[in-house]
């Protein structure tokens, strides 16, 4: 009986999570990793997120199409799919990225796909924009930075 409650209990464990990632928080509710010790990537809630902004040398992507605002101090805009490959990408695949987009889905999906290519050091803001504004964090709107490549999108 004892080893078929660890079947049901690991079967229930991975249905709520997603793309090697734990579906439980933490006490403290800021910062979600993977259970193993090779997490993909880290989802940090709206106040881990913003002290992670802080980190000298992090580089801070807007995976979202189309724009829909911004945080303050993005460095780049780069739509979710087509991340992989972007110029305004670190050489270093080393250097902390730091994605967002307004759920936390497309950035989610960009996470991966920079992990598949390589990219060692990788936080997404766990539910996104929605998130942010409602943790009471200030969202920029700002028209021109809705470029042709983040304007218009198939999403």
């Amino acid at each position: 009986m004892t080893a078929s409650l660890v079947v049901v209990a690991a079967i229930t464990a991975g249905c709520g999570g997603s793309a090697g990632q734990s579906s439980s928080k933490p006490a403290n509710g800021e910062e979600r990793t993977a259970a193993s010790a090779g997490a993909l990537f880290t989802r940090p809630e709206p106040a881990a997120f913003a002290r992670h902004m802080d980190d000298k040398g992090a580089v801070l992507i807007d995976v979202h199409v189309p724009y829909e605002g911004e945080l303050p101090h993005t460095d780049a805009f780069v739509p979710f799919d087509h991340v992989v490959g972007a110029s305004q990408l670190p050489k270093n695949k080393n250097t902390e990225i730091l994605l967002y987009c307004r759920t936390g889905r497309m950035s989610e999906i960009a996470a991966n796909a920079l992990h598949a290519a390589g990219y060692a050091r990788l936080a997404h803001l766990e539910g996104g924009m929605r998130a942010w504004e409602a943790s009471g964090h200030q969202l920029l709107h700002n028209p021109t930075h809705a470029t042709a490549g983040t304007a218009e999108h198939p999403m």
